[in-house]
């Protein structure tokens, strides 16, 4: 495979923008047709109020913490299903809540510190959805020590395989992280229609109707529709208090409508006002049934996380064309560590928390101080027992409301996702089929038709959705050709020749719309100097290689001809007139600025221009 060198490795290595800029490059380079790419790393959205790393006002900044640590208090009800699958006594479930909430606060601040161990993003911790059925198979199989086990090698296996998270983007392209997001915004879709109309297991009758609860229903939609309208047509002062006041009211609608009947006062008075959580026992337990559980847990998570940091990346940069790696992997080694204290306190696995992202993009806010707030406020609710209580009793009229809310972001998101790249027929078919098996678990109950290990996997619409996404993008590379190559005959039209091949395999492919509308008018333009008299001077055809990795699309040009080379200054204009050896420097300054790395030799015998253009 050929490489750009690096610009300090090859001296015929230039990074696009690195150049210094000249009157008569920056006129020619407003004639092409392209994004800009030379500006600026990030292109800042215009509806984003406080960015990654931004300060923000002691005001806003406790306003939205607030709500994202409510927005993560409000998931502690997963730990209580995990203890009422085992039956855990009242004094075990709150310990686990307990630990489970230290855990999720000490998790989001590793995350939002900008370190080796943290994303850097505005990323809060909830108990992970996909490690329900393995916590709760933990508990009722081997008990508290088993659960720590399973947790902790969820946690050393995340650590250990965030390092492959470059390596494994070939298997989790931006469609199949898209598929991923929409899935879980379906998932969550599904969960919060049920609690808005009050359905449950049992609400279907024999002849497959459903009866709808019209008082929860009502309630569901006053929360949903207090923090949309505050979402759209309210000032930015008002709308980040958009879900507490959805929350409020939908809450106090219930209980005057006796859709929320529950004893509020003799459950809160069960339990402390102040108390420290306890210093767990840690055992270990090992039961070799549990791995093929751990196993899904584990890629499952990989994907989630990937796609969260997307959908955060998204929010901060308008023109987004690839994953942040990088963050990806400190991410996933965020979640890790937290992983492996949940195992060391007897806690429920943790994962990302997709309101706080959804909450994030209707408020315009991604500031990572939001979060490291939050993670306090979240460890510190810890040592109050009531409030943890109280939080449990939060209506699932309510809270099916404000996952309606979150899961229509998701939707959007995941598809604005899919159709970042070209959507080539295997592409189409790889996203239509994942989605369609996704609904059918969401619409089926195909998970009581496998065996118990394989449950996990057919449990929600994400998991088996994601999962067949994953497949199908392995599926359909097959027959794929990572190179490409075609001649361009003596006096052929070069911009038309080059336009064709570059698009046919960008859809082939799958390529970046971006990379490939960048790509041609530098190749056409290399080209051009190729066959040029006073510059390349070439003989016989040229000959174009294409080579897509999923991270660059690599374009290298061959032809018999004289070797070029950027000079080691731009000329000056009178220069350019004058002499065509200096416009012809001009030519190869201009390729140099549009490609993202250019390298200028030869190969056997031929001279060589090779563009790389990042995806």
């Amino acid at each position: 495979m050929d490489t750009p060198a690096s610009p300090k490795g090859h001296p015929s290595g230039h990074p696009a923008g690195h150049l210094p800029h000249h009157p008569l490059l920056d006129r020619l380079l407003a004639i092409f047709p392209q994004p800009p790419r030379f500006a600026t790393p990030r292109r800042r959205p215009v509806d984003l109020v406080y960015g990654r790393d931004d300060s923000v006002p002691r005001g806003d900044w406790i306003a939205l913490s607030v709500q994202h640590a409510f927005l993560a208090l409000t998931f502690v009800v997963y730990p209580l299903v995990v203890a009422a699958a085992a039956r855990l006594s009242p004094k075990d479930t709150a310990d686990v809540l307990s630990t489970t909430v230290l855990v999720m606060g000490l998790a989001t601040m590793i995350q939002c510190a900008r370190s080796r161990f943290g994303s850097g993003y505005l990323i809060t911790c909830v108990p992970a959805p996909n490690a329900i059925p393995l916590a709760a198979q933990a508990l009722m199989t081997g008990g508290m020590g088993l659960l720590s086990l399973a947790t902790l090698l969820v946690g050393l296996c995340q650590v250990g395989l965030a390092r492959l998270m470059r390596p494994l983007q070939v298997l989790l392209p931006p469609e199949v992280c898209g598929v991923a997001m929409a899935m879980l915004g379906i998932s969550l879709a599904d969960t919060g229609m049920g609690q808005a109309l009050g359905v449950t297991a049992a609400g279907a009758t024999a002849s497959g109707s459903l009866t709808v609860n019209l008082g929860t229903f009502a309630v569901a939609m006053t929360t949903l529709s207090i923090i949309v309208v505050m979402t759209v047509f309210a000032s930015r002062a008002v709308k980040i208090y958009a879900v507490l006041a959805g929350a409020t009211v939908g809450w106090v609608l219930a209980r005057l409508t006796g859709v929320d009947a529950k004893d509020l006062g003799a459950i809160l008075s069960q339990a402390k006002a102040v108390a420290l959580p306890p210093l767990p026992d840690v055992t270990f337990a090992m039961d070799w049934t549990l791995m093929p559980l751990v196993v899904l847990v584990v890629l499952t998570s990989l994907l989630d996380i990937l796609s969260a940091t997307i959908a955060l990346e998204k929010l901060e940069d308008s023109e987004w064309r690839k994953a942040d790696l990088a963050g990806a992997e400190r991410a996933v080694v965020g979640i890790g560590i937290g992983n492996i204290l949940a195992g060391f306190s007897q806690a429920v696995p943790c994962g990302v928390s997709r309101s706080a992202i959804g909450f994030a993009a209707s408020t315009g806010a991604t500031a990572r101080v939001i979060g490291f707030l939050a993670g306090a406020l979240i460890f510190s609710s810890a040592f109050f027992p009531k409030l943890l209580v109280l939080l449990t009793q939060i209506p699932s009229a309510v809270t099916g409301g404000m996952l309606l809310y979150t899961a229509s972001y998701m939707i959007v998101n995941g598809m604005s996702l899919i159709l970042s790249r070209r959507m080539s027929d295997r592409r189409i078919f790889t996203v239509g089929l994942s989605i369609v098996a996704g609904l059918a678990v969401g619409v089926f109950p195909l998970h009581a038709l496998v065996p118990s290990w394989l449950q996990p996997l057919f449990s929600t619409p994400l998991t088996f959705g994601a999962f067949m996404a994953v497949v199908l993008n392995l599926v359909f590379r097959i027959g794929i050709s990572k190179t490409a190559n075609v001649e361009i005959a003596p006096g052929a039209d070069v911009y038309d020749a080059v336009r064709t091949f570059l698009e046919q395999q960008g859809n082939v492919w799958g390529a970046a719309r971006s990379s490939v509308v960048a790509a041609i008018p530098a190749v056409t333009q290399a080209a051009e100097l190729a066959i040029d008299p006073d510059a390349g001077a070439a003989r016989g055809p040229l000959r174009l290689r294409a080579r897509f990795d999923e991270a660059h699309l690599d374009v290298t040009l061959l032809y018999d001809g004289r070797e070029l080379q950027p000079p080691a200054r731009p000329p000056e204009l009178d220069a350019v007139v004058d002499s065509p050896a200096a416009a012809a420097g001009v030519g190869i300054l201009l390729v140099t600025r549009l490609a993202d790395h250019a390298v200028f030799g030869t190969e056997h015998a031929r001279a060589k221009i090779l563009l790389r253009f990042d995806q």
